[in-house]
């Protein structure tokens, strides 16, 4: 029994989606969420979910009791907004479960105090500061995911499936990891898998996202098509891949307001008829538009918008194409360029030696974006006396007033230097 908690306050989607989707693959686990309402939970980088139990519907029944119980990455993870979610995961832990705290879902294991005295990992950005935080916890750098006893942390997000597989390797034996492994055959994961990534740090050479970040002005919005049975890893990595570059927003649509994926769970969206502003549609799962469901074919159709499947063609043995992060980060370089996919895939701990990232010439949006926001400066800066100028010349502001409003200006720089 594997529960996936989830936060009031939100919670990275590729957290719970990607692992969640290797665990319900197997038959010899029973996966559920849960959270302490039972109303839809915020998810990050992707659409809201419906909880399967509460918290105290799973305290209440026995056969419910999770045997692993995993933790991701939420948006205030030590708040008194989940506090409730950090007594439960301490308790089920207390009570012999395993823990599988995915990226910096550590944050909220950190803050329990459970990693105490153990080795663990977390995202390559916010190390040094949990070093700082929690100095009795060994934190480790260049692994993909850690395993002390009966908890495991992980890297970046996409670590969360590596962790995974080896659980299942654990608790179901490796030839049903390699079994499960195979149905995403873009991982090409195997039980031997070395643990060792490198050390990553910020670099100059991520500046196309730091600028999509800060600029996060005339991107375009990408609607994100869900059809019924979707793959929950392959739901959310366009969402996960789009949401960390910065590059385009992203809309997840449906045929209705819900849809229900491979193993189950509901997620909300945004029927495709009410979706506007959109300047294309991808659609994770399909290998072709032909498989696309004709009515979203025909409203693309009528809207002139693109319908980009984002799963390969299957291969010659007939074994599922590549999709998952794979399939979107190249879609990524297709509409962006190389620089901006290696950032954004550093980001979530994906390797791209697989990956044919192509020869996209660099996007101009970050380069015009800086040029644009640098004059911006400037006419701001050169407003005032421009306005002084014009006003004395109109005879609406005295001579010696120039002077005055100069000297202001020069003040105020000097201030705020």
């Amino acid at each position: 029994m594997v529960a996936f908690v989830v936060g009031t306050s939100g919670t990275i989607a590729s957290d719970l989606l990607a692992p969640y989707d290797i665990f319900a693959s197997s038959p010899a686990f029973t996966t559920y969420v849960v959270s302490d309402v039972a109303s839809a939970a915020p998810l990050e980088g992707g659409p809201a979910v419906v909880p399967t139990y509460t918290f105290a519907d799973v305290d209440a029944d026995p056969a419910l009791t999770p045997d692993l119980v995993v933790v991701p990455a939420l948006t205030h993870p030590t708040g008194a907004t989940e506090a409730p979610l950090r007594d439960w995961v301490t308790r089920q832990h207390d009570d012999g479960a395993r823990v599988l705290g995915v990226c910096t879902g550590s944050l909220v294991l950190a803050a329990t105090g459970m990693l105490d005295g153990l080795d663990a990992t977390s995202h390559w950005s916010r190390i040094s500061a949990l070093e700082s935080d929690h100095p009795n916890v060994h934190w480790m750098r260049g692994q993909r995911y850690v395993e002390d006893g009966s908890v495991t942390t992980t890297a970046a997000v996409t670590s969360g499936v590596p962790a995974a597989l080896h659980l299942v390797a654990e608790l179901a034996g490796p030839d049903e990891a390699q079994r499960v492994a195979n149905l995403h055959p873009e991982l090409r994961w195997t039980p031997t898998q070395t643990t060792t990534i490198p050390k990553d740090h910020f670099a100059v050479h991520d500046w196309p996202v730091g600028l999509n970040y800060v600029m996060p002005w005339f991107r375009p919005t990408v609607g994100i098509a869900l059809e019924e049975g979707v793959g929950e890893l392959d739901a959310t990595a366009a969402f996960e891949v789009y949401s960390q570059s910065a590059a385009a927003r992203t809309v997840a649509l449906a045929t209705s307001d819900t849809v229900r994926t491979r193993h189950g769970l509901v997620l909300l969206t945004t029927s495709f008829t009410h979706a506007t502003g959109l300047s294309r549609v991808v659609v994770p799962g399909a290998d072709t538009a032909d498989a696309v469901d004709p009515g979203l074919r025909a409203w693309a159709d009528a809207q002139r918008l693109s319908l980009e499947p984002l799963t390969g063609p299957p291969g010659p043995d007939g074994s599922a194409g590549e999709g998952g992060f794979s399939s979107a980060l190249q879609n990524l370089a297709a509409h962006t360029d190389a620089a901006t996919t290696s950032a954004t895939a550093k980001m979530i701990g994906y390797p791209t030696s697989s990956l044919d990232l192509g020869n996209q010439p660099r996007s101009l949006r970050p380069i015009l974006l800086g040029i644009v926001s640098l004059a911006l400066a400037v006419l701001v800066g050169l407003a005032p006396t421009f306005l002084a100028r014009r006003w004395r010349r109109r005879g609406l502001l005295p001579a010696n007033a120039s002077a005055a409003a100069s000297l202001t200006d020069t003040e105020t720089v000097n201030a705020a230097v």
